[in-house]
């Protein structure tokens, strides 16, 4: 049997399988993998010399890449048509389809390699990324690590939480004190307006007073605290190392300018600072 012959048995045996696995039969599927499992290993070979970096990058071997091609044999098989040519043509295009989606997980882009040609990658960070175990000098055995540097979420925010009981505490306290300097309807107005959440004119009810008389009573016991030297040192500390946390240019270009943030901070801690029981 001449080799014309062998080739022409070869695509008629290859289209066959090839219409019985599209029609589910796994058997099919299998035999047509077995059958052409040298031209797979042929096609990856072909590729991979010219491209182990860039398959080293993505954490592909050459035998990682082979197993693949029973993937290119399935879609090969779902996909042909024997109208437009052999069965191995068609599964040589799927097998380098095949490539390029096991290096790129759907996620591609186009870069300059060393040799200066054009290659696709994957788009997909965690293909880029490096290992926290990763050493940062050859010092002391490399025992320093790349994940050291890493900021421990958790224990940032039990550290803020920490920070912001300890501020409430002493808020607290320095509001008590400076209440107690005041005259005994002022602190009572106070704490009835803003630890009861009393309207105005409830406030004048209970001592009589028309509701533009309680809020008299009101303003100016606030304008007593604010000029209390306790409560403005808490002022100050806000604005010096509190309020311009976040408010670097990404926060200020997808959310506001430096002083709008300030001036909601200074309002949520007003908003605590009369609200404290």
């Amino acid at each position: 049997m001449d080799a014309a012959t062998k080739n022409s048995d070869r695509q008629t045996t290859n289209a066959a399988l090839a219409a019985l696995a599209a029609a589910g039969n796994s058997c099919a599927l299998g035999q047509l993998w077995e059958v052409n499992r040298g031209l797979l290993r042929s096609i990856v070979w072909k590729w991979y010399p010219a491209h182990k970096a860039q398959a080293d990058a993505h954490g592909q071997t050459a035998d990682d890449l082979e197993q693949e091609g029973f993937f290119a044999v399935q879609y090969a098989a779902q996909t042909y048509n024997p109208t437009q040519g052999a069965f191995t043509t068609w599964l040589t295009a799927a097998m380098q389809r095949q490539i390029q989606r096991t290096l790129t997980n759907g996620h591609a882009r186009a870069v300059t390699g060393e040799d200066g040609k054009r290659h696709t990658t994957s788009a997909d960070p965690l293909n880029h990324c490096a290992s926290l175990d990763t050493p940062l000098d050859d010092e002391n055995g490399g025992a320093a690590t790349l994940g050291d540097l890493q900021e421990d979420p958790t224990a940032a925010e039990e550290l803020d939480a920490a920070e912001s009981a300890l501020f409430q505490d002493q808020l607290r306290t320095a509001v008590e004190e400076a209440l107690k300097q005041l005259s005994d309807s002022e602190a009572d107005v106070l704490r009835r307006r803003y630890y009861q959440q009393q309207p105005l004119r409830e406030v004048g009810e209970v001592y009589g007073v028309t509701w533009s008389r309680a809020q008299q009573v009101e303003k100016a016991a606030m304008r007593k605290l604010r000029r209390n030297p306790a409560l403005c040192r808490f002022h100050d500390e806000i604005i010096q190392h509190h309020a311009y946390r976040g408010t670097g240019f990404a926060a200020w270009q997808h959310g506001s300018s430096v002083e709008e943030h300030i001036i909601e901070y200074l309002e949520s801690k007003s908003a605590y600072l009369y609200a404290v029981r």
